[in-house]
């Protein structure tokens, strides 16, 4: 009888043994499996999940210029769009592209780079309007750096956005055309 009973305890014991076992080998995997995607998508899923909040705050004193670097281009971009009333009125530092365009006899100056369009092609433009201190705008495409006071005017019964009082700097040195964060 004694010889069952321990036999049954050995069993029991070896049971919860081998569930033991079992979870600490699932979380093993799942941290490994964990450690492979995020050394894969890492950067990318930082960028994608950090909150609009992270950027009010390294922009938090209304002195300091906003400095739209390459890495957080487009969220920098989304979270003045969407949060302008917080954005209004402080200067703007950024890079990109020159594009000139004219529509009925008016003529836009915009500082942009390209980010994702459709389905991951590239071809959206993300950026802004901007209008020169002194007038002087350089060659299309070249590379400038725009550092100007963001504004709200009415074109055609909309509001846009526009860098107004803008310092323009040609730039030798490009950044990335095309941007993804």
């Amino acid at each position: 009888m004694m010889n069952n009973q321990g036999n049954k305890e050995k069993k029991e014991q070896m049971k919860k043994l081998n569930i033991a076992v079992f979870a600490v080998l699932c979380v093993v995997f799942i941290v490994v499996v964990g450690a492979i995607v995020f050394k894969s998508y890492g950067d990318e899923l930082i960028v994608k999940y950090s909150s609009s909040s992270a950027l009010r705050k390294s922009a938090d004193s209304p002195k300091s210029v906003i400095n739209i670097k390459e890495k957080q281009y487009l969220l920098w971009i989304h979270e003045i769009k969407e949060n302008k009333e917080q954005y209004l009125e402080r200067k703007i530092k950024i890079e990109g592209m020159y594009a000139v365009n004219t529509i009925e006899d008016e003529t836009h100056h915009h500082v942009y780079r390209i980010g994702p369009g459709c389905c991951s092609h590239h071809g959206a433009m993300s950026g802004f309007e901007f209008i020169s201190d002194n007038g002087e705008y350089p060659k299309e495409n070249e590379w400038i750096e725009v550092i100007g006071t963001l504004k709200e005017v009415e074109y055609k019964g909309e509001k846009v956005l526009t860098l107004q009082n803008s310092q323009v700097t040609v730039k030798q040195e490009r950044g990335l055309e095309a941007v993804k964060h």
